[in-house]
């Protein structure tokens, strides 16, 4: 970042000064994670190792899942707001979560690339962008990571998952995606992005779709899970 670039970035946050997403109270304008301290001590992060599959949750197609939180509270609620309310400034706050989290369980030399749960056309188009993206673009960035994306489509405008029961949500997505380029996943060590774990029906099919082009590991690494058996929480 150039010294005009660092001016303009001061000057934005001077006229616009950063606000904790989750009560919107004023923050000191060098602020880099946009929460309080108040509301930061609300929130119920995962603690301990990476979260095998098999030892805690059981994704098919998915060699590891990092978790930074519960979904709860007031982390549900930003989810929610970030989603569907038209929020997409949230991202930068839970990416730069993410990545401390991502940091702490890897060595980020770990991952050739980062991509993110790719949607629909017609869906972004309605929402305005992809929240995975935005997330994973910015947790790519943090820890130096590649961000490949585009290499990972999604072919069919399924229905909302979170309407769906748990079979449903695994018929529904099937086949639902595919790589586009599988020189640049043959081999590779992938680092895959989602916002909320729930059945796990979306990252098995996305790995299935990975694995099957030749990926050498598909890490999945989420904002937060209502599963209640992922590990301690502090």
């Amino acid at each position: 970042m150039g010294k005009g670039d660092i001016v303009i970035k001061y000057l934005l946050k001077f006229l616009f000064p950063p606000k904790c997403i989750f009560c919107k109270k004023l923050l000191p304008t060098n602020t880099e994670i946009e929460v309080c301290t108040e509301c930061y001590d609300k929130i119920t992060f995962y603690s301990g190792e990476l979260l095998y599959t098999g030892d805690y949750i059981k994704i098919a197609w998915i060699d590891k899942v990092i978790c930074l939180c519960e979904y709860s509270g007031i982390i549900k609620d930003a989810v929610i707001r970030y989603k569907f309310f038209n929020k997409p400034g949230y991202y930068r706050t839970f990416a730069k979560l993410l990545s401390k989290k991502v940091k702490k369980m890897t060595n980020s030399l770990f991952f050739d690339i980062i991509i993110s749960v790719p949607l629909h056309s017609d869906r972004e188009k309605e929402r305005g962008y992809n929240q995975s993206y935005l997330i994973s673009r910015l947790v790519g960035k943090e820890i130096g990571i590649p961000e490949a994306s585009g290499i990972l489509e999604r072919t069919r405008n399924t229905p909302k998952q979170s309407l769906l029961g748990k079979e449903q949500r695994g018929l529904n997505i099937k086949g639902a995606f595919k790589v586009n380029n599988a020189d640049k996943v043959k081999g590779k060590k992938i680092l895959i992005i989602d916002d909320i774990l729930t059945t796990g029906s979306t990252l098995s099919e996305c790995g299935r779709v990975l694995t099957e082009a030749g990926a050498k590991s598909v890490t999945a690494a989420v904002i937060a899970s209502g599963k209640k058996h992922l590990g301690k929480v502090y």
